[in-house]
């Protein structure tokens, strides 16, 4: 027989028990609805770290790019080089070619000539006699005609030694500037009746050592700027004739193409001085802007 009060106990506790149990199935579904949330959380942040992606990539162009070298590539010859004939003497024309194909700051050699060319009293008119002499290379009027069919695929680009006056200037006698992106060179302009041309970005370089411009430095600094806008340049055809062309030449990658004029400076500087082991990327060689449209037309 229960004593008086064991009843009562035996309910408290029942109740206790209860409410532990109750208690606890509480906490393990609470348990379970924290796991929930923090699952579902963790879907959405990945859908909209994947939507996130999928509009970056939207937004993201990949080009191709095409740099043309200018001088002896686009066109024939030198611009500057032919300008030597406004000296009098063979024997000043002769030091002028020199000081162009020395180690010196190009820049400064091209200001130093135009502030003879001052001292000398010649206008800007007899200097653009001489710029306007300088024919096209064969085929490139055609070339760039071919290449503005696919400006939705490729970005057309000059980089170039020489200055921006005088490029610009025989760009405009065919209406061509508009066929290119960008055009990169020493600024110039006319000032006071006189050709002021300014030093390029600074840069350091084992290969361009002091010369002014360093087209490897100045095509980096284009890529940068084109990232920013979403597009990224998956090859690259560098077409080209010069020395001053092995730096940016030797840093192109295997998936890329370096069309270089034969029987040129570059051409022989590679094959004749071996330096043709330091180039990653297909070669290819041209006579003429024709040869490199028939290059274009067979690529798969």
């Amino acid at each position: 027989m229960e004593e008086p009060g064991e009843e009562l106990i035996d309910l408290n506790e029942n109740n206790i028990k209860e409410k532990e149990n109750k208690s606890n199935k509480e906490e393990k579904n609470k348990k379970k609805d924290n796991k929930f949330i923090y699952i579902l959380l963790l879907i959405i942040i990945a859908i909209i770290i994947f939507l996130i992606y999928l509009y970056v990539n939207k937004q993201i162009k990949y080009k191709s790019v095409i740099i043309f070298d200018f001088d002896k590539t686009i066109i024939e010859k030198d611009a500057f080089e032919e300008q030597r004939y406004i000296l009098p003497s063979k024997e000043e024309q002769d030091e002028y070619v020199r000081r162009m194909y020395s180690n010196e700051n190009w820049a400064l050699v091209m200001s130093d000539y135009y502030n003879q060319f001052y001292n000398l009293n010649v206008t800007i008119s007899e200097i653009n006699n001489y710029i306007d002499k300088v024919e096209y290379t064969p085929g490139m009027i055609d070339l760039f005609h071919f290449l503005k069919k696919k400006e939705d695929k490729c970005i057309l680009i000059i980089i170039s030694a020489g200055h921006s006056y005088q490029i610009e200037r025989i760009l405009q006698r065919n209406n061509l500037t508009s066929f290119f992106d960008e055009i990169i060179a020493f600024n110039s302009y006319i000032k006071d009746g006189k050709i002021i041309v300014n030093q390029s970005n600074e840069y350091k370089c084992d290969v361009c050592l002091e010369i002014g411009i360093c087209k490897t430095n100045e095509f980096n600094i284009l890529k940068e700027k084109y990232k920013e806008k979403n597009i990224i340049f998956d090859k690259i055809f560098y077409i080209c004739d010069g020395v001053n062309d092995y730096c940016l030449a030797k840093n192109l990658e295997k998936n890329d193409e370096l069309l270089i004029r034969k029987d040129h400076g570059l051409d022989k500087y590679l094959y004749k001085e071996g330096f043709v082991k330091n180039i990653k990327s297909n070669i290819y060689k041209w006579n003429s802007g024709f040869d490199i449209i028939k290059y274009f037309n067979n690529l798969k």
